[in-house]
């Protein structure tokens, strides 16, 4: 398994950091968490992704420095240069249809999937098993409804990521994540000694990991003006792992 962080910042444009977009390679296949604004370049650029080689989507939630690119990667799948024949399974929280209705209501055919059977599902529970991997999802406590997604290497018990999108830790969450087979993908976009609703600080984020035995912390949705020191110093207050402050392009292999 390798993990890609292809957006490390937030809603804030930033010269270095752009917005929420993740990627994994998996049992021979492209999987995407979340496609903030710009992260269909970023997959290109950062990841070298065919963009009709994705092969799973899924959404944390419905803000829009998460989701916004959608329509831009709906729309670049009908052109000639990136025609797609394979099928595209996207999956979210609960309001995930009702968003692309709207998508189409407002951008017509040009979101209407071309050559290809585009399938828009809701998480409503459980786990399910996809060629090379195997996906759970948990609710986090943030201002609308968010998933963290888990995705495990079939037949690999000590290979897999956790990612919580946005949202303080929950009970579900926890659950999980409480295994030390995975790395945690943690949002931290409250910096450094900031309280923030429906977000985490690098101190709840090092918790999280220690309460669930993570085997490494990747701290990412950082916004701008929180040192990169400053944060590690206060997630490894509550950590004994390996702590690394995400940067658009870094690689990680889960082995």
């Amino acid at each position: 398994m390798r993990y890609t962080t292809i957006g490390s910042g937030s809603a804030v444009p930033q010269r270095h950091r752009s917005a929420p977009c993740h990627l994994i390679h998996v049992g021979g296949r492209t999987v995407v968490v979340d496609l903030g604004p710009g992260s269909i370049w970023g997959l290109v650029r950062h990841g070298s992704v065919n963009l009709p080689d994705i092969d799973l989507l899924l959404f944390t939630h419905l803000h829009m420095d998460h989701c916004a690119d959608l329509a831009p990667l709906l729309f670049a799948l009908r052109s000639r240069e990136l025609a797609r024949t394979e099928p595209l399974l996207i999956m979210g929280p609960r309001g995930l249809q009702e968003y692309y209705r709207n998508l189409q209501a407002i951008w017509d055919h040009r979101v209407d999937p071309a050559g290809f059977d585009l399938s828009i599902d809701e998480w409503t529970g459980g786990i399910f098993s996809w060629p090379g991997c195997i996906i759970g999802a948990a609710p986090t406590s943030h201002s609308i409804s968010n998933l963290a997604w888990r995705i495990d290497a079939e037949g690999n018990d000590d290979c897999g990521v956790v990612i919580t999108g946005d949202g303080q830790s929950t009970d579900e969450l926890t659950d999980l994540a409480s295994s030390g087979d995975h790395v945690l993908v943690a949002e931290s976009a409250a910096g450094p000694g900031e309280l923030l609703e429906g977000h985490m600080n690098p101190a709840q984020a090092g918790e999280l990991a220690q309460k669930c035995g993570s085997r490494k912390l990747i701290l990412c949705h950082i916004n701008p003006g929180a040192g990169v020191e400053a944060i590690l110093r206060e997630s490894m207050t509550r950590y004994d792992g390996e702590v690394i402050v995400a940067e658009d392009g870094m690689v990680v292999n889960i082995e």
